[in-house]
């Protein structure tokens, strides 16, 4: 294991956070997952490093009602899906609500009022993508909320698992649902990730799933990873993300790397400055890797599975995007148009 405070197998010296921050940010863990989790994401920031020319997918424009996202859906042309097949499928499937423990399928839980619905399939509960996706929305609630859209999120794994997410990333318990097997991602054919071919399939063999997690952080069977990563650390002149400082304000202490936002006032304002988004990933690569045994789903194989974003009309799917790999969900800014048109 390594201790915040030694040297990572790669020859990094590792940030020691002080010993009084606050009880949202939790001392690391012992155990030999953190480990090679720790190291897997440390390559991954090395990679990034050293690849500048490496951006982030570009946002593919909206679609039109009732199909589905260029960049979303795999292997299937939106022209093929009918209308309503996403909601058949999901029909089917159960899920568990978090702040009263009823077991329902998923439909049930958000067709309450015939409007609007978002509905995040988000991956395990101890997975950065997760943690960054449900930060970014948690900011866009309000409006949301003001327009009658009614949000509905489901993760991997367990009923205290979530309530732990939940209360490390300031999500509300009554929009949250648990998966335990990722039923909601098979269901739809969501990537299942890197060695597996369905979501309800065992890995293709006996490898650990921590070693076929290792090549998706550096973009194996994760197409756009890296890209992302390194988008962190470079920054983004034509992007003004207000969900970044509202979170670094959350979580300051005024040690690296819980960070005061207006450090980053230093760089200009009214963009996203560099290492302000890799800064909120480092906080939430500390927290995860802190409680990874209690986070992640009793099926280790799920540590993998990649979410999907859709967005409903009553019972028809005005827009859905399946998560290509670690990092590369779906754009907030198309979502929010999407739910709130």
């Amino acid at each position: 294991n390594i201790p915040l405070n030694s040297t990572s197998p790669c020859g990094i010296s590792l940030p020691v956070p002080p010993p009084s921050r606050s009880s949202f940010v939790p001392t690391m863990a012992r155990s030999s997952r953190s480990s090679y989790a720790l190291s897997a994401l440390i390559l991954l920031a090395l990679c990034a490093a050293g690849d500048a020319f490496l951006s982030p997918p570009s946002i593919s424009h909206l679609p039109k009602r009732g199909v589905v996202a260029a960049s979303g859906r795999r292997g299937a042309p939106a022209a093929r899906l009918r209308m309503g097949a996403e909601y058949d499928l999901l029909s089917g499937v159960d899920v568990v609500s978090v702040s009263s423990g009823q077991n329902m399928p998923l439909t049930k839980a958000w067709n309450k009022n015939g409007g609007k619905s978002l509905v995040v399939l988000l991956t395990h509960w101890g997975d950065l993508t997760c943690w960054e996706y449900a930060q970014k929305l948690r900011y866009f609630l309000p409006t949301l909320k003001e327009k009658g859209v009614q949000v509905t999120l489901v993760g991997i794994g367990g009923q205290e698992a979530a309530k732990e997410f939940a209360e490390s990333n300031g999500i509300p318990t009554d929009i949250l649902y648990t998966d335990g097997d990722a039923s909601c991602a098979g269901a739809l054919g969501l990537s299942p990730g890197f060695g597996r071919d369905s979501a309800q399939q065992p890995q293709a063999n006996a490898a650990s799933p921590y070693l076929r997690l290792l090549p998706m952080l550096l973009g194996v069977g994760s197409p756009g990873t890296i890209g992302k990563v390194a988008y962190g650390y470079f920054g983004d002149r034509s992007a003004n993300p207000e969900w970044i400082p509202e979170q670094l304000r959350r979580t300051q202490t005024g040690s690296f790397p819980y960070v005061d936002p207006s450090t980053f006032d230093l760089l200009g304002d009214g963009y996203l400055r560099p290492f302000e988004l890799a800064t909120v990933r480092l906080q939430n690569m500390i927290s995860v890797l802190s409680r990874w045994d209690a986070l992640t789903p009793d099926n280790k194989d799920l540590v993998v599975q990649q979410g999907g974003t859709l967005v409903f009309d009553g019972e028809e799917c005005a827009y859905r995007y399946d998560d290509k790999g670690i990092l590369v969900y779906a754009p907030l800014e198309e979502v929010i148009a999407a739910a709130t048109a």
